[in-house]
């Protein structure tokens, strides 16, 4: 028997399709999310029910990594439910998005998100913060998508969260990669600077002779 090679592997390519290109490419929606640092965070996990006295404040051990401009897919109609407590109605906006695992982040239950980012709607950052609830995984692979519900987190700001991250970092839309905000402005600067120099050369560009001169 003759031996022959395919020139197309399709179940690799539908698989790098969907899960990096896709994830990379899609239509996304900007969020800033706030991801449990379960290094760095101190509670009670050895009994149950346990964990932090509270989620945000001076009495809590909870840490986040902050990523700014992180991209989410597949955002669904937001719905409303009301809750009865003892001060009063409670109503809560519920919805869900995806989260692909190609950005190396493992969502949690108590990861906040905020769907309008501050630094990309300055003039109106009256948005409301949204905390995870429960997570489902696609497959059970190390490619996978996350999909992720969150409900309303009442009465917190952006500020008092700040006060408990670690890290700061930012998906970079050139690369779609996630760096470090130190690097990420770094990049910026340097494609800055890129972008002087190509109109620096184009002003110098003679299309009759198609040679750049220095004057």
């Amino acid at each position: 028997m003759q031996n022959y090679e395919r020139m197309y592997s399709y179940i690799h390519d539908y698989q790098k399709l969907v899960y990096e290109y896709f994830s990379k490419h899609g239509v996304a929606f900007l969020t800033t999310y706030y991801n449990l640092n379960k290094n760095t965070s101190i509670w009670e996990d050895k009994d149950l029910l346990g964990g932090s006295y509270e989620r945000v404040g001076e009495l809590s051990g909870t840490k986040w990594d902050k990523y700014l401009t992180l991209p989410v897919y597949f955002i669904e109609e937001m719905s409303t439910s009301f809750d009865g407590q003892e001060i009063g109605y409670i109503k809560d906006g519920v919805t869900s998005f995806v989260i692909p695992s190609s950005y190396g982040i493992q969502p949690y239950p108590g990861d906040i998100i905020k769907f309008e980012s501050s630094f990309l709607m300055p003039n109106n950052n009256n948005k409301p913060l949204y905390i995870v609830s429960g997570i489902d995984k696609s497959v059970n692979t190390e490619i996978t998508f996350w999909k992720v519900k969150v409900t309303t987190f009442q009465s917190k700001k952006l500020e008092e969260i700040d006060l408990q991250v670690d890290n700061t970092y930012m998906f970079y839309e050139y690369d779609k990669n996630i760096h470090t905000l130190d690097d990420a402005v770094f990049l910026t600067n340097l494609l800055v600077k890129h972008k002087e120099i190509k109109n620096k050369l184009d002003k110098k560009w003679n299309s009759n002779s198609g040679l750049y001169f220095p004057f």
